[in-house]
């Protein structure tokens, strides 16, 4: 049991590192090449470069992770390239300044411990078992080699070490939670007016020249989506199976197969009687020879099983019942136990044999009666299960060769003649996909766009539609953005305007407004004047319904008034300003409850420790050598 409980606890622990290795492998970019010196370095740290082939491959790297794992909410065109490249640029800085600091405290990942990570990924498994060949096809469609796959695992790993090192020493004290607690139930007297954005648009009307100038400075905004149509070719797992045929033979000798299976496994778990006779402190070993051989004596002259069970025999859970065990699967009580049931016929009675329970005398009272089905009514389910497991495996080796052919085709003939596919070209899509076809998996997209296939001109690489359906794709036509006439995009100039003009307009009178108010003004007095109408909130929340969010987020950031009263003002999100007024805060209740401090203390310890780490990363930053080398293109 003790050895179960451990045994559960590390495979847990192993889940958790394998969330944590994806979750870095999404946010770091990835991959730990030797330098090569035909790549220009683009950073240097503590004498380690970072090339550019290593960047290049790091924001693929990157894009691709993010793909995966955000799936269907993923948007390829909100993705900045020179932001991507900037942050994954830094990440590897930081990931080499861990990496060091790890080495300098002599830190290290066993091969036993990468193994077992590997092992338990799901993404790698078939049917509930790690499977090699699917090991090596998921990690080619990560961009590496089984050996770089493994040099990440550890890396990731020894990283994380470190981070919860530092992230998992933070703890907060009693006394901090129950001040937070206060704060965090404050409540505050609030009063203000709402400047209107509607009325101030409504009355602007923007001059030709005015609206001539926003189109020709803000070109950028009005450019046709960048677009592409693609060939590709597609691998699908119904195709397969819809050529499969399964000989009469074969599914014969899977019959047979099944058959025998089931006789075993019937004739495996006989129904046992037992008559146990313990050994030990109480009983002497010839004591219970004797007392087994005296029950032995009585069954050959005729008393029943059951009765001497009820009797003589010492297990009190089995004697209740006349020594009955129900059904015993093999290796439950044992060689000696098994061996002793194979050798009996329903009735026969064993002599005593030796456990590691004591001696015990068995019978065998019945075994399970085989239900042999026929052929005929296991005929279509048998022959459905041959073709699956022969449309897996081939479907499997398809896919293998998909990703190496297409990987080396300066073409999509190649691939598609080798295995018999159709090149299909879809229609035009962005690089947020669309509403059909092929371009509603963001991957396609993703991939469409990506560097090596869009402007390299290469084959993509394999992509995963679905465990069934793979693809292959390779841009056909690129086009590019284009300026959209102004008269098309004339009436969303004139709303973006209006909306300047009027939040500029807005914020001078939310400024006057304020103005008079820290001058001495009454707020019931100035809001009569402007013809606003003044709301009230005693003791409001930081959630407070019917409060739009920005003001109580500002409400909640102005200083305690004392024994006068604060003003501030503040844009909300329909564009409208609000007047705010602060006339007391009052301190929350503290609830001594010790699971809610516990888990708050938790989520700010979490909070601190991911702070510290911070700092910590910045402390390598200033005491070790980083030179950035990359120059802006």
């Amino acid at each position: 049991m003790l050895q179960s409980m451990r045994d559960k606890a590390k495979s847990w622990v192993t889940f958790i590192v394998v969330g944590i290795i994806a979750f870095m492998m999404a946010i770091t970019g990835l991959e730990t090449l030797a330098p090569n010196p035909n790549n220009p370095e683009v950073a240097s740290v503590n004498g380690k470069d970072i090339t550019r082939a290593e960047l290049a491959q790091a924001v693929d790297q990157q894009r691709r992770m993010l793909v995966q794992q955000m799936g269907a909410q993923f948007d390829p065109a909100m993705l900045d390239d020179e932001l991507l490249q900037s942050s994954v640029l830094n990440s590897l800085i930081d990931r080499q300044l861990l990496l060091s600091s790890a080495e300098d405290q002599k830190m290290g990942v066993g091969n036993a411990q990468i193994d077992q990570i590997i092992l338990s990924m799901p993404q790698f498994q078939q049917n509930g078992r790690f499977d090699k060949d699917r090991y090596q096809m998921m990690v080619r469609s990560y961009g590496m080699s089984p050996l770089q796959f493994r040099d990440v695992l550890r890396y990731e790993t020894l990283l994380q070490q470190v981070r919860s090192g530092i992230v998992n020493t933070e703890f907060v004290t009693q006394k901090e939670l129950m001040r937070l607690q206060s704060l965090e139930g404050q409540t505050r007297d609030l009063s203000w007016v709402i400047l209107s954005a509607e009325a101030v648009r409504n009355s602007i009307s923007p001059s030709e020249e005015n609206i001539q100038s926003y189109y020709e400075t803000n070109q950028s905004q009005f450019m046709t989506p960048e677009q592409v149509v693609v060939d590709y070719v597609v691998l699908n797992k119904k195709d397969l199976a819809s050529n499969i045929e399964v000989s009469d033979d074969d599914i014969a000798a899977e019959y047979e197969f099944r058959i025998e299976q089931l006789k075993q496994q019937s004739g495996n778990n006989p129904h046992v009687s037992v008559i146990l006779i313990q050994t030990g402190d109480s009983r002497s070993f010839d004591e219970a020879t004797a007392r087994a051989e005296e029950v032995i004596g009585k069954l050959n002259a005729g008393e029943s099983f059951e009765a001497l069970a009820k009797t003589y025999s010492d297990d009190p859970m089995t004697a209740e019942k006349g020594g009955d065990l129900g059904a015993v699967a093999p290796g439950f009580l044992g060689d000696e136990f098994d061996e002793a049931v194979a050798e009996l016929s329903v009735g026969d009675v064993s002599a005593p044999i030796e456990t590691d329970y004591g001696l015990q005398i068995l019978t065998v009272t019945s075994k399970d009666d085989v239900n042999v089905p026929t052929l005929a009514s296991m005929r279509s389910e048998i022959e459905a299960s041959l073709k699956q497991s022969e449309v897996d495996s081939l479907y499997l080796e398809q896919v293998r060769e998909l990703a190496d052919i297409s990987f080396e085709a300066s073409d999509l003939a190649q691939p598609a003649e080798q295995l018999g596919l159709s090149i299909t070209t879809s229609e035009a899509f962005g690089k947020s996909g669309s509403d059909a076809g092929i371009a509603t998996d963001p991957r396609v997209p993703a991939a469409a766009f990506s560097e090596d296939v869009l402007s390299l001109g290469a084959n993509s690489e394999l992509i995963e539609l679905t465990p069934e359906q793979s693809l292959v794709l390779r841009v056909k036509e690129h086009r590019k953005p284009e300026l959209i006439p102004l008269d098309a995009v004339r009436e969303n100039i004139v709303v973006a305007l209006k909306r300047e003009d009027a939040a500029r307009e807005l914020a001078a009178r939310s400024e006057a407004v304020l103005k008079g108010l820290q001058d001495g003004a009454m707020l019931n007095v100035v809001a009569a004047e402007r013809e606003l109408e003044v709301t009230t909130s005693e003791k409001a929340t930081r959630n407070q319904a019917g409060v739009p969010a920005q003001l109580l987020q500002a409400a909640f950031k102005m200083p305690h008034p004392g024994d006068n009263v604060s003003y501030d003002t503040v844009e909300l999100a329909n564009g409208d300003y609000a007047v705010i007024s602060l006339s007391a805060i009052y301190p929350g209740e503290v609830v001594g409850d010790s699971q809610q401090l516990k888990g708050l203390g938790q989520f700010i310890a979490a909070g601190n420790g991911q702070v510290m780490f911070e700092e910590y990363l910045s402390s390598l930053k200033a005491r070790g050598k980083v030179d950035i080398l990359i120059n802006d293109e």
